[in-house]
């Protein structure tokens, strides 16, 4: 079962914060998969992070829009109560960072 600790809920469990959606694909305490969509009508250009217990990822720097997805292969289980996190991140021409654009996070547990 996964909740919600930020955002509000939505199909698949998943949730969406600002310009930043996350869904979590699995059962129980599998996690098989995890993505990061912008939010609908959002677009911007920039990246997003993935983070928790043993989880760590970063997308490429680009221009995101309806469709556009990053997507991480987990296929293990988590301890119960794991909180995996997504934030998106608008980068300036240059690439780098110029403000964070929404986090939201999800607790898995049983």
């Amino acid at each position: 079962m996964f909740t919600f600790t930020a955002g509000p809920a939505s199909a698949n469990w998943g949730g969406c914060a600002g310009q930043t959606c996350l869904e979590v694909e699995g059962s129980g305490l599998y996690v098989a998969r995890l993505t990061v969509t912008p939010a609908p009508g959002s677009q911007f250009y920039g990246h997003f992070r993935l983070s928790g217990p043993g989880i760590s990822g970063q997308s490429a720097v680009q221009h995101w829009h309806k469709g556009s997805r990053y997507g991480v292969a987990v296929g293990h289980g988590v301890n119960n109560h794991t909180k995996i996190c997504a934030e998106g991140f608008e980068n300036d021409s240059s690439g780098a960072v110029k403000r964070a654009i929404g986090k939201t996070c999800v607790d898995v547990h049983m």
